[in-house]
């Protein structure tokens, strides 16, 4: 694939990355990853198992990315990428595909998965750096001030519930990014935010906080493991720090100045504790480098 560089041309990546507290404007982020991602041209020929003549053609037809309708594309998110023409077509559609279904919960698709089982973390550094910023930005809109932009929402649903879990989206976006979670949570930690708050608590009850994905799409079927492996160590990492982070003496402390200013909030730490105390996780200085060179591996 053209965007794939030989082993002995990749420089050695890093492997997180801070949190940026001030990225640029979203909307700037978003025309600037139309621009990184607009060398990608679709592949068609398509799959006649999956897709009839007619469907193919509706995306063909689709026209400018910028402009497309999801109805035009986002049959593509449903059969294997090899089926609609590989990598190429779905990073073609990448940037509008996140502008239109990253929050579209109808649809019931979630990008970046799609992203990851196509070998993220072996994409140009551009690209993966493209996307980083975008989340930064849209993470910093969203919890100081609710705004999810420059992602559509549809949703028929809405309140504290639909926030969580716009919220658990976005930080699990951020880690598949590779962004620190140390110093995620931490930011999450010191925003004066409900939204902040509220996922610092959900998220202790969760079993994992980055998924493997169900199959990968790479070149060299080799890198697998490597991958699951470094996706492994790093949603390790993300539940050692996130313990680190949201203590339990921070939850009491919490919990104290919400049961007088939040009492949903509050309620929700009550409940949330016991299989909070259950999935308790933490590692050893020990067990973080081995996890950190297991990424390093896995991006090599």
């Amino acid at each position: 694939m053209k965007h794939l560089q030989l082993p002995s041309e990749r420089r050695v990546e890093q492997t997180l990355y801070l949190f940026d507290r001030n990225p640029p404007d979203a909307g700037r982020c978003l025309s600037h990853l139309y621009e990184i991602f607009s060398r990608y041209r679709p592949n068609w020929g398509w799959c006649r198992q999956c897709f009839t003549p007619e469907e193919e053609a509706r995306t063909r037809d689709a026209g400018d990315p910028r402009r497309a309708t999801l109805e035009s594309f986002a049959q593509i998110y449903f059969e294997h990428p090899n089926c609609s023409g590989g990598r190429d077509t779905f990073l073609h559609w990448l940037p509008r595909g996140l502008e239109l279904t990253f929050l579209n919960f109808e649809n019931d698709y979630f990008p970046m998965e799609g992203a990851m089982r196509l070998g993220l973390w072996r994409w140009p550094k551009e690209e993966q750096d493209g996307l980083r910023a975008l989340f930064c930005s849209v993470a910093s809109n969203w919890f100081d001030g609710g705004d999810p932009a420059p992602f559509e929402r549809v949703t028929r649903k809405s309140g504290r519930d639909m926030d969580s879990y716009i919220s658990a989206r976005i930080v699990e976006a951020l880690l598949m990014l590779r962004v620190d979670p140390f110093d995620l949570f931490s930011w999450l930690a010191r925003a004066n935010s409900t939204r902040a708050r509220a996922v610092l608590v959900d998220l202790t009850i969760h079993e994992h906080l980055v998924d493997e994905a169900a199959y990968y799409v790479l070149d060299d079927a080799t890198d697998e493991p490597l991958l699951r492996n470094g996706i492994g160590a790093l949603d390790r990492l993300a539940l050692d720090a996130l313990r680190r982070i949201v203590t339990d003496g921070r939850l009491m402390r919490l919990w104290a100045w919400a049961d007088r200013e939040d009492r949903a909030l509050a309620r929700r730490i009550e409940d949330t504790e016991p299989l909070r105390m259950r999935r308790a996780f933490r590692l050893t200085a020990t067990e973080r480098q081995r996890d950190h060179a297991i990424i390093r591996a896995a991006l090599a």
